[in-house]
């Protein structure tokens, strides 16, 4: 297996920097969005110079270093991996600042499951260690953060995914899952949505496993000889109710400092039932002496035998005693000043934390992260400076619910008024690329990738990307939450992307997500790694820089416009006419703005279109502000974005007009609806007079 190490790492990054340049240079390359022709030339000639220190042995480097020990929030490993990260950010010339948040966490003391009837089985609730792994010693148990303690015995019910579809079905065969401990397997939905409705219908516990079918010995060799989950792989994970908050669950919409009010416990969004991971090799006997009806085809899973309903005679004890306690977490950002917009910042981040080793999620896109600050601080010994600010940031505690990255925009609060957007990485290292973001950034997004070699390729990530949705223009999908963007983009209106890569595996969450597994099947010459840092690090320039921010809310608009259309379809409740004529209205001006500003553009412009340029810019960058309600959506008011939040009972999935659907799909209030359509109405008249005043 080729080890990018010593001269091979050094030809690696040669070529890489060599098929940049000709992909730049084989043609007159088209002008950069949001920049005049002479700038876009300047601009060039700063992201090769930025594209040529990205290394391929750097990026090994830090994930052997980094992925050393393990990282869960709050713990030894954890700090050390701070302060590492602190110190690499200072080698390369910049500012590291350190923030400390205290944040009320689950601690596991007991995790135990046991088969009591048939027969009696205590199953594991962690992986055995391997040569291959360090640190193994420190791999907490397999366990849901934020689940609460107890202790129940009960019988068995199998619930497939556990989606209120799967839940339907159940109820149609008239199985009842009231007093039981519910089996899902991961996928489909969030989690901490398993848990939620479960309870919703009775049930006193929930155990999730992942199934073979899913990740695991089906899809081909499992860890240590391939990248599939082993039958004993655990699939950790938060249950937190994300679909209500992130962040500190006990202080929602203020930010943890130390001495910060909280709520109680009892009114957080802890999860609701003790719900608990398990391999799949402790699922197989459970679901093998299941009675009750076979299940159909897509409940069926992986393991050799028919899938059965239950209840019983499969009986289990689930016995959690997880303690909670208010700990430390430790962000860390380093921000570059703007020469001439210091007070307009493009943040950059990526969590830091990981349930084990987490070379793959997160500990990828700190990498990259790691990278492009490397890069920006070779471009600052030039005398290169951004015209705006750029902010790089590894944020801790993402996976037991966003937590780093919420107190901190919490604590920033309207000053991120301020904030062009957020770029963020979770998983930046495999070999298919991809995005999610608002429809404003889809443009730049894609020339972007047009613009970045793709390992293993002739063509771009672009190329790349395409190929593999079956060619035609790439998908962007759209932000609900389960990453960093969440507090900045759903609550605050800062826009955002979600920009990654990623490799077909079965190393989610696991022990088995480690330097190993990245080193010989995500990525084994470490190039996918520079090529996503790659991406996003251009993002990051071309957003800092750019004379007019390259925001196109008219395809904003016109998206919106076919959100309002198909769910007027699919109720009566909400007479969407009206809002379909003030998205137009939204479409035309924003239209009208961005062909004005593409004729000064291409006019080239002197220093009064300078004042217009930055004037048109920030004007661009609050118009997705506008799109934000001050009372929050229905039932849950911590989000405030009425385009995009995250489904009530998806979790992480995104849910359009999450104010309208959630008042008459989900709570069935026609005053509430009424409501949350005037209120979309003002903000679509609003997004649309503050994008017309960007044309002057």
């Amino acid at each position: 297996m080729m080890r990018a190490k010593g001269i091979g790492a050094v030809l690696a990054t040669v070529a890489l920097s060599v098929s940049f340049a000709a992909a730049t240079a084989d043609a007159a390359p088209e002008t950069i969005l949001g920049f005049t022709p002479k700038h876009s030339a300047e601009q060039r000639a700063a992201e090769q110079k930025f594209s040529g220190v990205l290394s391929p042995a750097v990026a090994r480097e830090l994930d052997r270093d980094l992925a050393h020990e393990t990282g869960l929030v709050s713990t030894p490993g954890g700090y050390k991996r701070m302060r590492k990260v602190v110190d690499y950010l200072r080698s390369y010339g910049l500012r590291p600042q350190v923030h400390t948040y205290h944040v009320y966490q689950s601690v596991p003391r007991r995790i135990e499951v046991t088969m009591t009837s048939p027969q009696r089985i205590t199953l594991p609730n962690k992986e055995p260690c391997l040569a291959v792994e360090t640190d193994c010693g420190n791999v907490v148990v397999g366990y849901n953060a934020l689940s609460p303690s107890g202790d129940v015995t009960a019988p068995v019910v199998y619930a497939n995914y556990g989606t209120p579809e799967d839940f339907a079905e159940l109820a149609k065969r008239g199985i009842s899952v009231e007093g039981k401990v519910v089996l899902t397997r991961y996928g489909a939905n969030f989690r901490g949505v398993k848990s939620k409705l479960a309870a919703e219908h009775g049930a006193k516990a929930v155990l999730i496993y992942s199934d073979p079918k899913d990740d695991g010995n089906t899809n081909g060799p499992v860890y240590p000889n391939g990248p599939w989950r082993n039958p004993d792989g655990i699939q950790r994970g938060s249950v937190q109710q994300l679909m209500q908050y992130g962040g500190d669950p006990l202080t929602p919409g203020w930010a943890s400092t130390k001495d910060a009010p909280r709520i109680d416990p009892k009114d957080s969004n802890i999860a609701p039932i003790p719900t608990t991971p398990i391999s799949y090799a402790a699922a197989e006997p459970l679901l093998k002496a299941l009675g009750g009806p076979q299940v159909p085809a897509n409940f069926q899973g992986g393991l050799p035998f028919p899938y059965h309903f239950g209840p019983g005679p499969t009986t289990v004890r689930v016995n959690l005693d997880i303690a909670y306690e208010t700990k430390p977490l430790w962000d860390v950002t380093a921000t570059v000043p703007g020469r001439s917009q210091p007070d307009q910042t493009v943040y950059v981040g990526a969590h830091r934390d990981s349930w084990t080793y987490g070379s793959d999620d997160n500990l990828s896109g700190t990498e990259a992260m790691l990278q492009i600050g490397r890069g920006i601080g070779a471009l600052l010994k030039t005398g290169w400076r951004p015209e705006r600010s750029i902010t790089l940031a590894s944020w801790d505690g993402e996976e037991y619910g966003l937590f780093g990255s919420t107190e901190y925009a919490e604590q920033l609060g309207e000053r991120l008024q301020g904030a062009v957007t957020y770029l963020n990485m979770d998983g930046a290292g495999g070999k298919q690329f991809g995005a999610a973001g608002t429809p404003s950034l889809d443009r730049t997004i894609r020339q972007v990738a047009k613009d970045v070699p793709w390992p293993g390729t002739k063509g771009s990530a672009y190329d790349a990307w395409a190929a593999d949705h079956g060619g035609g223009v790439p998908p962007i999908s759209r932000l609900g939450s389960g990453s960093d963007y969440t507090a900045f983009f759903d609550r605050f209106g800062v826009p955002s992307a979600n920009i990654g890569s990623g490799t077909d595996s079965g190393n989610y969450h696991c022990s088995c997500d480690n330097f190993w597994m990245e080193d010989h099947y995500i990525d084994p010459t470490w190039q996918y790694h520079v090529a996503t840092a790659q991406a996003v690090g251009l993002t990051t320039l071309r957003l800092a820089n750019a004379d007019v921010l390259p925001m196109y809310y008219s395809d904003y608009a016109a998206e919106t416009g076919q959100y309002l259309t198909a769910f007027g379809k699919q109720q009566s409740t909400v007479d969407v006419s009206g809002l379909k004529g003030s998205a137009a209205q939204w479409q035309r001006a924003a239209k009208a703005a961005e062909d004005r500003v593409a004729k000064l553009l291409a006019k080239g412009g002197g220093p009064i279109d300078g004042i217009r340029y930055a004037i048109a810019s920030r004007l661009y960058s609050a118009t997705e502000r506008q799109l934000l309600t001050d009372a929050g959506l229905p039932g849950r008011p911590w989000y405030r974005h009425q385009v995009y939040a995250p489904g009530i009972n998806a979790g992480y999935g995104t849910q359009l007009l999450p104010g309208l659907h959630d008042a008459v799909l989900e709570r069935h209030n026609p005053a509430e609806a009424a409501t949350a359509a005037a209120s979309f109405d003002a903000s679509l008249r609003k997004a649309a007079a503050v994008v017309s005043a960007a044309g002057w």
